[in-house]
C-alpha cells in the first residue's frame, strides 16, 4: 500500500486542516516512530506546511490500535477490535471525520432492548431508560465511520502518501548536538533534525536511547505506568436469534465487560455478538486455549441470552494483550501515577517529542490518541533554532 521512500509534497486537502499548524517556519526534516493515529495525524499536520516527514513503523499496517477486521466473517461482516464509537462531544474526532469526507452513522442501535445484568439479576431497558439514568452520556447520538474506524488512518495514509515505512521496528534512537539518528532492526538508518515517538510506554523498552531518557520516564516504561487490558472476543452465528425476544444484542454489565452487536445495522442474515473485554476479565481470557475460551464466554452467555449455545459459531478472538506492538489496550495510570509522570512523559529530551495515549488527557479513544499527536506537532513546528 506504501511505497519504501519519502517525498516531500503531501497529497492536500480541499479544506483547511482542523489541526492546521499556524506561521511560516523553517522546514525540518522529521522522524515519527509510529504509525498510529497519533503519529499521523501528527505527520499530516507537519506536511502540510512543508516540513518532510518519514514515518517508520513495526506492522506490517498503519492505524495501530485503531483496526477493523475484515474477511474472517460471512455476509462482508466486519468488526472492530479497536477504537470504534465517537462520542458528540468529540470535536476533534468528528473533525477529521468530516474533513476527509467521511460516512458516520449511529453507533448504539435505538431500537430493541438491552440486556442489563447487575448483582446476577437480568432486567431488559431501552435506550430511552438508559439515556433518563445518564443524560450526560448522551448514547443516541454516538457515531461510528460507516465503513469502518479503519477508514480514518487509511484516509491520512492514502494522503502522505509515500511517507510510510511499513515492517520496520526502530530498536534505537541517538541523539547529536545537531541531529537524530535512528536505527531500525532491518538495518535501516536515518537522520533527522527531529524525532516523535508515538509507540506504548510496553513497546518502548525495545527502543535503547542515546542519550538515556529521564529516569522518570524510564520507571515509566519498566511499568510504572499502567496500561488496561484488553481482549476482543467475536461471535458469529447463523441467524440473530436474539430479535426474535425484541433484543437488540447488546448488554451493560456490572463488570469489566460489554456486549456489543456490530452487525445490528448491516445487511443480512448471520448476527455476530462482540465481547469487549477488560481488565482482570480480559487476561484471564487470554490465558485459556481458544476451545475453552470459546466455551467459558458462552457458558456466560447462557446465563442472560438462553440458547446461545445451541448454534454452530464461528469465532474470532483479538487481544492488544498479546500484540507485541501494542501490549495492552490502552494507558490506565493509577492517580499518583499519573500525578508524578503524566507531564513528564510528554516532555520533550532535546530533538526527541513524544506523542500517544499515554500522553493525553482522553486515553483509549481517537481523541487523545488526535490531540496528543497535534500536541507534539506544534512543539515541533514552533521550536526555536
Amino acid at each position: 500500500m506504501f511505497a519504501a521512500t519519502t517525498c516531500v509534497g503531501v497529497r492536500a486537502q480541499s479544506s483547511k486542516t482542523p489541526g492546521a499548524l499556524e506561521g511560516a517556519r523553517p522546514r525540518q526534516e522529521i522522524i515519527v516512530v509510529g504509525a498510529g493515529v497519533s503519529g499521523l495525524v501528527a505527520a499530516y499536520e507537519l506536511a502540510q506546511v512543508g516540513h518532510k516527514v518519514t514515518i517508520l513503523e513495526a506492522r506490517q499496517r498503519i492505524g495501530g490500535r485503531v483496526l477493523t477486521l475484515r474477511g474472517d466473517f460471512a455476509e462482508k461482516h466486519f468488526v472492530e477490535a479497536g477504537a470504534a464509537r465517537i462520542p458528540p462531544y468529540h470535536d476533534l474526532t468528528l473533525a477529521y471525520v468530516k474533513h476527509f469526507g467521511l460516512e458516520l452513522k449511529p453507533f448504539y442501535p435505538q431500537q430493541g432492548f438491552y440486556i442489563r445484568v447487575k448483582d446476577g439479576q437480568k432486567t431488559l431497558i431501552s435506550l430511552d431508560e438508559i439515556m433518563a439514568q445518564r443524560p450526560q452520556a448522551q448514547l443516541a447520538n454516538w457515531t461510528k465511520i460507516a465503513n469502518g474506524s479503519d477508514q480514518l488512518p487509511k484516509a491520512m495514509g492514502e494522503a502522505l502518501h509515500d511517507h510510510i515505512r511499513l515492517g520496520e521496528p526502530v530498536i534505537r534512537i541517538e541523539q547529536t548536538p545537531k541531529a537524530v539518528r535512528v536505527f531500525c532492526r532491518s538495518g535501516l538508518q536515518l537522520t533527522a533534525d527531529r524525532v516523535l515517538c508515538t509507540v506504548p510506554l510496553p513497546v518502548m523498552e525495545n527502543i535503547t536511547f542515546s542519550p538515556p531518557l529521564s529516569p522518570a520516564k524510564q520507571r515509566a516504561i519498566a511499568g510504572g505506568y499502567n496500561y488496561r487490558p484488553s481482549t476482543r472476543m467475536f461471535v458469529e452465528f447463523p441467524e440473530r436469534f436474539w430479535e426474535r425476544e425484541g433484543l437488540n444484542g447488546w448488554g451493560i454489565f456490572d463488570r469489566s465487560e460489554e456486549l456489543w452487536q456490530p452487525t445490528w445495522n448491516q445487511p443480512g442474515v448471520t448476527g455476530i455478538l462482540h465481547a469487549y473485554l477488560k481488565g482482570e476479565i480480559s487476561l484471564a481470557m487470554d490465558a485459556l486455549e481458544p476451545k475453552p475460551r470459546l466455551a467459558q464466554l458462552l457458558q456466560k452467555w447462557q446465563e442472560f441470552l438462553p440458547g446461545v449455545k445451541d448454534y454452530p459459531v464461528n469465532d474470532l478472538t483479538y487481544s492488544w494483550n498479546n500484540d507485541p506492538w501494542s501490549k495492552a489496550g490502552w494507558a490506565y495510570p493509577t492517580e499518583s501515577q499519573e500525578q508524578e509522570l503524566f507531564d513528564e512523559l510528554r516532555r520533550t529530551e532535546k530533538r526527541l517529542y513524544f506523542a500517544g495515549d499515554h500522553t493525553a488527557t482522553t486515553r483509549g479513544w481517537l481523541q487523545g490518541a488526535l490531540s496528543s499527536g497535534l500536541r507534539a506537532a506544534k512543539e515541533i513546528h514552533t521550536v526555536n533554532f
